[in-house]
């Protein structure tokens, strides 16, 4: 077997030394404050390079929103009170509602099912505010109006027209007049009109009862009503 001479030998340990010493070097220069850092870095969604304290998020994605703490409101709502309207005319269904204390005309004609086929609505003050006990009286398309569409009852009864000029006579008032009264539309002011033609003047307020259309709860109206 051929031996290796000296001088080669020496090259060989010299150049192993020297590949020591280079990657002690390198292993230094890592740990080094001045290295390179591989850590902590990340790209933000414009691209750029900024600190994440370790974390790393892709370029071009979505960031997740930071967790906001939330607390439970304490607001309380207030309804407004109720106050008593009553709606006569030509509505589909006249009588007297409860609508809120700021509510405005047409939300009181809503509540009463909207305006009959012959309603007069450029009449009505649509958008004035009610007050209780108040009458809104929706008038026929060319029907003469003795008072104002929107009135307030002066003693706070809601009585509406009955309130005004005192109740409303069963064997003298027109249609017009009988339709006015809470409940009482216009087929139900016919059918007293024909009641008293037929049997002749009311001589009772319990008779009433015996006009088509007419129940108990139209009979708790009698302090509105007159012979």
């Amino acid at each position: 077997m051929a031996t290796i001479p000296k001088k080669r030998l020496l090259v060989y340990a010299a150049a192993g030394l020297l590949v020591l010493v280079v990657g002690a070097v390198g292993l230094l220069a890592m740990r080094s404050p001045g290295g390179v850092q591989t850590e902590g870095m990340v790209l933000d969604v414009s691209g750029t390079q900024a600190e994440a304290g370790g974390s790393v998020w892709p370029a071009g994605s979505a960031i997740p929103a930071p967790a906001v703490a939330t607390t439970a409101s304490s607001t309380t709502i207030t309804e407004p009170p109720l106050i008593y309207v009553q709606v006569a005319g030509a509505v589909r269904r006249p009588g007297v509602y409860q609508v809120s204390s700021d509510a405005r005309a047409f939300q009181a004609v809503l509540q009463a099912g909207g305006f009959s086929g012959e309603a007069d609505q450029e009449a009505v003050p649509l958008a004035a505010r009610l007050s209780d006990g108040c009458r809104l009286y929706i008038p026929r398309r060319g029907e003469a109006m003795a008072g104002p569409a929107l009135s307030a009852d002066p003693g706070g009864s809601g009585g509406g027209a009955a309130s005004e000029s005192g109740p409303v006579s069963l064997n003298s008032a027109t249609l017009e007049e009988l339709d006015s009264l809470p409940g009482i539309g216009p087929a139900l002011a016919q059918q007293i009109i024909s009641y008293r033609e037929a049997h002749g003047p009311f001589t009772s307020i319990d008779q009433l009862s015996e006009v088509p259309g007419i129940g108990p709860s139209k009979l708790e109206q009698r302090p509105l009503v007159g012979i």
